[in-house]
């Protein structure tokens, strides 16, 4: 089951009282660190491993060099996710990621699609996701918080409105609000952060694409090389489908996956030789199929 084309699979086509509906203007859930507004179909079960090795130059965690094979010795982060379809529009998901030892949970759900018509000219999704941390030290030195406080700082939550369109067989751009409440920060941080993301695919051929996203954080705590050193993070890829799996090579300044992280925490900088190699794999299997005897 899991061998059935990815583009048959994710390019369905639904109708609504005559009314067709656009092909998916994204592959799979994720552009390189922006979710897509595409969620997977009723009982198919996506699984995703997503890798980021450390920075090729120099990072806010030092500067790589042979010795680390520049970067590829080490891992500043890995997710594994899995989520599953409970309707054509509405997904949930769970997922682990090594960066801050987060457990993740997720849902999605689409409540617009695209129209040939234009009669609805963009998908509309909205993403919920909260993280707990299973680090020890989430509180500060000098504080003695309650056994509640305390537990209560290990959470974090995001939520984006995304908006796509597909604008040719070749071209398809997203944009997404970004709201970010964190339990724990910093001393002079927000809990509250506001983004704004930004992405697209270009196809190249059938099976292969060029992506790239950005992530633009408002406020002036992360202004682009303020004094505190946060960054914008800044993805660039390539975008392979091979049958039953969409496989993603990937370089971005983000040392996280998880939304929580990536977009209010990234300290390194394209300029600086902070860039990484990451990549995606997302493999879909159809659980709703029985076999024919």
């Amino acid at each position: 089951m899991a061998q059935d084309d990815m583009l048959k699979i994710l390019n369905q086509q639904d109708t609504l009282s005559g009314k067709e509906f656009v092909n998916p203007a994204f592959k799979t859930s994720r552009i390189i660190n922006l979710q897509t507004a595409e969620v997977i179909k009723k009982k198919l079960f996506d699984v995703k491993i997503a890798h980021r090795f450390s920075a090729i130059g120099a990072s806010s965690n030092g500067t790589s060099s042979v010795h680390n094979l520049w970067g590829f010795d080490e891992s500043s982060d890995i997710r594994i996710s899995f989520d599953y379809g409970l309707t054509n529009n509405w997904n949930i998901g769970i997922a682990r990621s090594k960066y801050y030892e987060n457990y993740e949970l997720n849902t999605k759900w689409k409540f617009a699609s695209q129209r040939r018509n234009n009669s609805t000219p963009l998908t509309a999704t909205l993403y919920f996701v909260s993280t707990y941390s299973g680090k020890d030290n989430f509180t500060y030195t000098f504080d003695n918080p309650s056994e509640q406080t305390a537990f209560k700082r290990h959470f974090s939550f995001a939520s984006l409105l995304i908006l796509s369109r597909k604008f040719s067989d070749r071209l398809s751009l997203e944009v997404s609000p970004i709201y970010i409440h964190r339990n724990l920060v910093d001393l002079q941080d927000q809990n509250e952060s506001f983004a704004i993301g930004t992405g697209g695919r270009f196809r190249i051929t059938k099976r292969m694409s060029v992506i790239a996203d950005y992530v633009f954080n408002l406020g002036t705590y992360r202004e682009i090389n303020n004094k505190n050193g946060y960054y914008n993070p800044l993805g660039l890829g390539l975008e392979f489908e091979t049958g039953g799996h969409v496989f993603s090579l990937m370089f971005s300044n983000a040392s996280s996956v998880t939304e929580t992280q990536f977009i209010t925490n990234t300290k390194d900088t394209w300029a600086r030789g902070g860039t990484r190699f990451c990549f995606t794999i997302s493999r879909i299997f159809d659980l709703g199929k029985k076999k024919k005897h």
